[in-house]
């Protein structure tokens, strides 16, 4: 298994390519790409060659600009991790914060669920667009 001193240099590595990329892809607009994750031009090229940025930089790197940070332990053993990925990206917060769909019943299954409860449903009248249900529950008798 990797040790945490070497993730943590194989980190940096990764940050400082993720950062030189956004200035080699973004090289006549380097002060628009800074300015979309708060910091200075300046900045971004000082990271772009090493300098580890803040954690706020680099998780507003992580969120505007969809980075993935990744590190591969070379050294792992079956059954071990041998990749690591940082990354939040637009797709997956709207995952995490999407809720789950409700399963739907078909309506006859419906009734027929309805009916073993011991509820009785009739169907008052049918139309092209919609269904009138009448509900009628009967509840057991109790001995005083």
């Amino acid at each position: 298994m990797i040790s945490g001193l070497d993730a943590r240099e194989k980190f940096r590595r990764s940050i400082k390519e993720a950062f030189a990329e956004v200035v080699t892809k973004q090289k006549g607009n380097l002060e628009a790409a800074a300015t979309e994750i708060g910091i200075s031009r300046q900045s971004l090229e000082q990271y772009a060659v090493g300098r580890v940025p803040a954690a706020d930089v680099l998780l507003a790197a992580f969120v505007i600009w969809e980075t993935v940070i990744r590190i591969e332990d070379p050294n792992a053993r079956p059954g071990e991790t041998k990749l690591w990925e940082c990354a939040i990206t637009q797709r997956q917060r709207r995952a995490q914060s999407s809720r789950r769909a409700p399963e739907q019943l078909p309506l006859f299954q419906a009734i027929d669920d309805l009916e073993e409860q011991n509820l009785e449903l009739k169907i008052l009248r049918k139309g092209p667009h919609k269904i009138e249900l009448g509900l009628e529950i009967a509840f057991p008798k109790r001995a005083l």
